[in-house]
């Protein structure tokens, strides 16, 4: 196989080269989508002798998406955005107050608070915690207790964003699927499952914070119809990022080979089966990721085979031999199919370019930011001031105090814990209001203030 991409594989040949596309059993995403890892979260799986909520079909899930996002064109610059918007001009203490009917922040100075904010790197700390909840509705904090807590005295020392990636829930020791019965975290290297360097941290109690030196909280969203983990808001949109990331280096390798002929090869999913069942009766100590690494070598294989056949002259007369399977309901068999796909590189490139419109816009719309914020050129056209402004107010009235909540949960309970007579202060993201320019005194506009 001379070339890979996404699920389709290139084969160069003594005539040209072969495109051929077989798309079952393939890439651990696709396989994320399959109905029969659709409740991956539903019994647990061991690491290094704990019980974890496995976190996607092959407990690789935040890591999957790191790497699909890492190739995306769009994905990283959206959500880098939406972690400046929510940061605002940065955190600042607040307390409630009412005021004319309604709810308003008063903004405010507390020296003894800011002193311990300013002990740890808090502003880090918030920007971590936007990054993780905008890629995975989500953040496990680390909370470390000062030593005092031997004593019986609460005190919070600092508090640690821990990557996604390096974390797993672990099994509730009562077996129920519930998040509130997790007693604890794994923290590891989940990339390399032969690393045994792994602690198990309690989970952080508020009500009881001198219980441990040192403990862990998932703070999240919960995803609907999903008891542990959440998932990104972008979940529904990841076949088609990885479509879209597939297509430059399609059009790239189309560039310096081109394609002399094009076939879709389509093989039944029983054929699949059918193999994978002699693997697993021939290899019965195989582990999932095993058995669909071989089916890939297979595939593989059987690309090359296809490519050889059906290339040159001195083929003419060979044909491609097969098994044919009974499909026991209609009697029929299951048959591959090898269509010809007519040499219009043009029409080819073109179809490209509207399924990469199709993706970007699946794209951003998963991510859940308007595409006026997100600095989205469509056609050499960008939005008018006024959208943006809109966008950007119904943005901030709109998607900012949930993930405000979550993120800040630990810092405003540490607070809380700390100073027990300040219960009414918290921290909160101070966010300037922006008007238009029409609406600003002459002296005052943007475009006298440069």
């Amino acid at each position: 196989m001379n070339k890979k991409i996404g699920n389709i594989n290139f084969v160069n040949t003594a005539v040209g080269t072969y495109a051929i596309r077989m798309d079952s059993f393939s890439d651990s995403i696709s396989h994320l989508f399959s109905s029969a890892v659709a409740d991956w979260d539903s019994s647990p799986t061991t690491v290094a002798g704990v019980r974890v909520v496995p976190w996607g079909a092959d407990n690789n899930l935040p890591s999957e998406i790191r790497n699909l996002l890492e190739k995306n064109n769009l994905g990283p610059g959206i959500l880098a955005r939406k972690t400046g918007l929510l940061y605002g001009q940065g955190p600042m203490l607040y307390r409630v107050a009412v005021e004319n009917n309604e709810r308003v922040q008063q903004w405010t100075v507390e020296p003894d608070i800011q002193e311990w904010l300013d002990s740890w790197d808090y502003k880090r700390f918030i920007r971590e915690a936007f990054t993780e909840y905008n890629h995975l509705n989500g953040v496990f904090v680390k909370y470390t207790n000062a030593r005092s807590v031997r004593v019986g005295r609460p005190w919070v020392h600092s508090l640690e964003v821990l990557p996604s990636k390096d974390c797993r829930i672990c099994w509730p020791e009562n077996d129920s699927h519930y998040l509130r019965d997790v007693t604890h975290i794994l923290n590891g290297d989940f990339d390399w499952y032969g690393s045994q360097k792994y602690t198990k941290y309690p989970v952080f109690d508020k009500y009881s914070p001198a219980r441990n030196e040192v403990a862990v909280k998932y703070h999240s969203l919960r995803s609907f119809g999903r008891n542990m983990y959440a998932v990104s808001s972008f979940f529904g949109s990841i076949p088609w990022m990885r479509d879209a990331n597939s297509l430059p280096e399609i059009i790239e390798y189309l560039n310096k080979n081109m394609i002399a002929a094009a076939y879709v090869v389509h093989v039944p999913q029983e054929y699949w089966e059918k193999k994978k069942e002699n693997y697993l009766a021939d290899h019965p100590e195989a582990t999932d990721r095993q058995v669909n690494a071989a089916l890939e070598q297979l595939k593989d294989e059987l690309a090359r085979q296809i490519a050889d056949i059906m290339a040159g002259k001195g083929n003419v007369g060979k044909f491609f031999m097969t098994t044919d399977y009974i499909d026991p309901a209609s009697g029929k068999p299951y048959e591959f199919k090898i269509e010809p796909i007519e040499m219009n590189i043009d029409k080819y490139i073109e179809a490209l370019y509207k399924i990469s419109r199709i993706a970007d816009s699946s794209t951003t719309s998963g991510f859940g930011l308007n595409p006026s914020l997100a600095n989205i050129i469509i056609d050499g056209k960008g939005d008018s001031g006024s959208q943006m402004l809109y966008a950007l107010k119904l943005f901030y009235g709109a998607d900012t105090q949930i993930a405000e909540d979550i993120c800040l949960e630990a810092i405003n309970d540490a607070i809380h814990i700390n100073f027990p007579d300040k219960k009414d202060v918290n921290i909160g993201i101070y966010r300037k209001v922006i008007n238009k320019e029409d609406n600003v005194t002459a002296s005052d506009r943007t475009t006298n203030q440069v």
